[in-house]
């Protein structure tokens, strides 16, 4: 990633923190999105303190303008937006019959509009420059779906047909748009949703035995971002440890 730009939506804590880390490390400039500005702060001090450039701003991936104002602040701060990586993502759980209006929508909006406006802003910026690189995180959900998740799994299979379409329209402007699908890892927005009796059922199940540590996430996202992945595009990575194969 050396002499790129990247931005990472998400990027105070978790997977996206991991991205942002990893991104920096292997010599890329990263400015780090997220609604929680002081979670983004915190990230952008740490890469700072290992000599990596960095910098935070306050994103809600909902609101259009918000995406758009941190895409332009990557273009100011460093001159051009190589690579965009969104890895914001909510969960409410309920059956689809005691599912509220309200938690529905605000799951499709934090998840696939949000997905929607950071295609929309990098793609726009991208195809300008002559090209870049867009990636997702969408779900293991997406694939094989389990009972309360409906709004998640929805919005995560969103992501990978939205995925599809901006890859199709992004190639010829040599823009490449990719996602990962993981499953459980370990971050706090999983133990909070899901609990440690789920994380145990998982190693249970999982054919590796364990949950995915946000590292080997951030790995994966860079990996589809890169010109290692120079020839991938409208993929849907599955990273679960072979949990869709069981």
């Amino acid at each position: 990633m050396t002499g790129k730009v990247a931005l990472v939506t998400g990027g105070g804590s978790g997977i996206g923190r991991a991205t942002a880390e990893l991104f920096a490390e292997r010599g890329g400039a990263v400015v780090v999105a997220d609604v929680n500005e002081a979670g983004a702060k915190a990230t952008v001090e740490g890469i700072a303190a290992q000599g990596r450039r960095a910098e935070a701003v306050r994103c809600d991936v909902t609101c259009w303008a918000d995406v758009e104002g941190a895409v332009e602040a990557v273009r100011r701060l460093f001159g051009r937006i190589d690579v965009a990586i969104n890895t914001v993502g909510i969960l409410r759980i309920s059956p689809l019959t005691e599912t509220r209006d309200d938690d529905w929508s605000r799951v499709l909006q934090v998840n696939l509009t949000g997905a929607f406006h950071v295609t929309k802003a990098a793609m726009r910026a991208m195809q300008a420059q002559g090209g870049g690189a867009i990636v997702h995180i969408a779900s293991r959900a997406a694939i094989q779906v389990k009972e309360g998740h409906g709004a998640y799994a929805a919005s995560k299979a969103g992501i990978v047909q939205l995925t599809k379409v901006a890859a199709l329209e992004g190639a010829r402007h040599g823009v490449r748009v990719n996602c990962a699908c993981p499953g459980f890892t370990d971050t706090p927005f999983t133990r909070s949703a899901h609990g440690e009796e789920a994380f145990a059922g998982w190693e249970r199940s999982c054919p590796l035995g364990r949950v995915a540590r946000p590292e080997e996430i951030a790995r994966a996202l860079l990996f589809l971002a890169s010109d290692e992945a120079s020839f991938i595009t409208g993929a849907a990575l599955t990273v679960d440890g072979g949990r869709t194969i069981v």
